[in-house]
């Protein structure tokens, strides 16, 4: 059941904050004893008791066990996060270091995906998530037709983020290149900076007018243009320093484990999520049972979309322990996600 909204007073969120602080770094159900010694409260132990066993019948904190001393709930971090957080600005040196992460391999989107996964992995010591560009949200900028033979042609859309996607056909024609080049012309200046999905919406609009019928240069640029888009590329998921996960202390079991490598391979939670975090085109953060996965519960996320041209293009995300340092994470995530999107900006300017 849903506690009473209460306004907490001042000692009971400079308390809840420094419970929250302590548990981060320790792991450890914290005592009134412990806040009491390591902040300045001028409070005694007695009456830092009192606000935590407040808090505690508030659903800020939890006790694990009779003797033992409060842990913070997925309340207690919510309220965190969006009422007494106070973000830690990256450094210079900080965002050196995550510059740095990135090669001239960067320049591939695939390799850019990769290492922004490795990247926030790394410098967050949780796990790095970033959901590429969805294909039906690519921006086309060019489609080029490869004649492999009398009824084969290799189709290839370049998009403007640097994605390359391509497939062989058969056709019920021969082509020869010279005509696949006039496609292929004839298609950029049609198709160029539109999306997929209204490249698609335009060529079924273009092959239902009376002139491609009889048109049979028409009538065969507007057919390989829809065998180049037709197929939808399941979302690709890149996932870098799942092992940082086993470095938790609240994950050691083995079956705990087990379970959250098994939701880490089922990629389409992880998709789900993401998608749910671009409808929101800014940063998110997820706190435990808010993630609605099964297996995921105890984690958190924080999540951003990088973009292109204005418009949110994938998104990436750090996935830890409830206990994670959002106050480091969530500064982390907002700039990788700025990187990025100059990134894809530079290189595809």
């Amino acid at each position: 059941m849903e506690q009473q909204q209460i306004p907490l007073t001042q000692r009971q969120k400079a308390v809840l904050r420094a419970v929250i602080h302590d548990y981060i770094h320790s792991a450890e159900p914290v005592g009134s004893r412990t806040v009491a010694r390591r902040y300045a409260f001028q409070l005694g132990p007695a009456s830092i008791r009192n606000i935590m066993a407040d808090l505690d019948e508030l659903g800020y904190l939890a006790q694990p066990h009779t003797s033992a001393g409060r842990v913070p709930t997925d309340r207690g971090y919510r309220f965190y996060v969006d009422t007494l957080m106070e973000p830690a600005p990256l450094s210079p040196e900080e965002a050196g270091l995550i510059e740095r992460c990135f090669t001239p391999a960067s320049g591939q989107v695939e390799g850019l995906m990769r290492e922004t996964s490795q990247a926030l992995g790394s410098l967050s010591r949780c796990a790095g998530v970033v959901l590429a560009p969805r294909f039906d949200q690519l921006h086309v900028k060019r489609l080029e037709f490869v004649s492999l033979g009398p009824d084969r042609v290799l189709l290839i859309l370049v998009a403007t983020s640097g994605v390359v996607h391509h497939k062989v056909v058969t056709v019920d024609e021969e082509l020869p290149q010279d005509e696949l080049n006039r496609i292929a012309r004839y298609l950029n200046e049609l198709l160029g900076g539109l999306t997929l999905r209204e490249v698609r919406q335009l060529l079924v609009a273009k092959m239902a007018e009376e002139k491609a019928l009889y048109d049979q240069l028409l009538r065969r640029a507007l057919a390989l243009g829809r065998m180049t888009v037709e197929e939808d590329q399941a979302a690709e998921v890149y996932i870098g320093g799942t092992a940082h996960i086993m470095e938790q202390p609240e994950f050691a079991g083995g079956e705990r484990m087990r379970a959250i490598f098994a939701a880490f391979e089922e990629k389409s939670r992880l998709v789900r999520i993401l998608d749910r975090c671009l409808e929101d085109a800014g940063l998110t953060v997820i706190i435990g049972r808010e993630l609605e996965e099964v297996g995921l519960q105890g984690f958190s996320m924080v999540a951003s979309p990088y973009f292109q041209g204005g418009a949110p293009l994938g998104a990436l995300a750090v996935v830890g322990p409830t206990r994670m340092p959002y106050d480091r994470v969530v500064p982390l995530v907002e700039y990788t996600a700025r990187l990025v999107t100059r990134l894809l900006t530079h290189e595809t300017s």
